[in-house]
């Protein structure tokens, strides 16, 4: 298992929130927009800054979730359980992890905020200094033909973590009012440091569980690469299901009215 597979360990998480929260009996179209988010005008010559503004509002919101933007409780996240299995490339691995607990998603950095509503494209870039995992895990396979056992405790730090994405419209009619769809999302991510622990593993042999958190360490780097796009595809696909969710709550004149002001 590789450090990155952790980190898909969080973004499973993400879309299990998402999921929750669409399971929820569906609501009619919202009235309004929320009282605490600043709207922005789609003609304006500051609309980036306007933009820029508004999420940077949102930051104190997500330590309990915005249920009316339909972002999940954030600091910290917590996940039950998540399942996943991987068996191709250099990595087979069936994996469990329970009482997923990740600190650190609400400290991010605005790097870009861009729209361009002519192309109906919204661009943003983040970067979260650092994000903290604890989980008790379950796990047995093999990675680059060495095997890999363990049941007990892990922890995991991700330093330096940004996150590109590109996401495309699509305007349709919805009894005459105009709303969005998401049509493409693109999305890129880096991270620059790992550091990692799984506790108990081939049954509890120290010196085994040692060597094998050394090479984890060492080499999160190439095994990375194994699963970017199955991670790539986690992340499209929460992007794309949180996203639809706003687009269809709100008009498009509601998110982005236009005109200058």
């Amino acid at each position: 298992m590789d450090t990155i597979w952790l980190f898909g360990v969080l973004l499973l998480g993400l879309a299990m929130q998402v999921e929750w929260l669409e399971a929820k009996p569906s609501a009619k179209k919202a009235a309004r927009i929320p009282s605490f988010l600043k709207v922005c005008h789609r003609d304006s010559p500051n609309l980036n800054k306007c933009a820029r503004e508004s999420f940077e509002a949102l930051r104190p919101q997500l330590m309990g979730g915005i249920p009316e933007l339909y972002i999940p409780p954030m600091e910290p996240l917590i996940v039950p359980e998540v399942k996943m299995d991987q068996d191709s490339g250099a990595i087979y691995l069936h994996s469990t992890y329970r009482n997923v607990k990740v600190t650190g998603i609400s400290k991010h950095t605005v790097n870009e905020l861009r729209l361009e509503p002519s192309k109906l494209k919204f661009i943003v870039s983040l970067t979260f200094p650092k994000l903290h995992m604890e989980s008790e895990y379950s796990i047995k396979g093999k990675i680059m033909m060495m095997p890999l056992l363990g049941d007990g405790h892990c922890s995991i730090d991700l330093r330096n973590i940004t996150l590109q994405t590109e996401l495309i419209g699509q305007e349709y009619k919805d009894n005459g009012v105009n709303y969005l769809k998401i049509k493409d999302v693109n999305v890129q991510y880096q991270l620059s440091d790992v550091e990692i622990h799984l506790d108990n593993l081939f049954n509890g042999d120290k010196a085994l569980g040692e060597r094998m958190n050394q090479f984890l360490n060492e080499n999160w780097k190439a095994l990375a690469e194994e699963v970017r796009p199955l991670m790539t595809k986690a992340l499209v696909d929460i992007l794309r299901a949180s996203v639809d969710k706003l687009f269809a709550a709100f008009s498009y004149d509601d998110l982005l009215p236009k005109g200058k002001a």
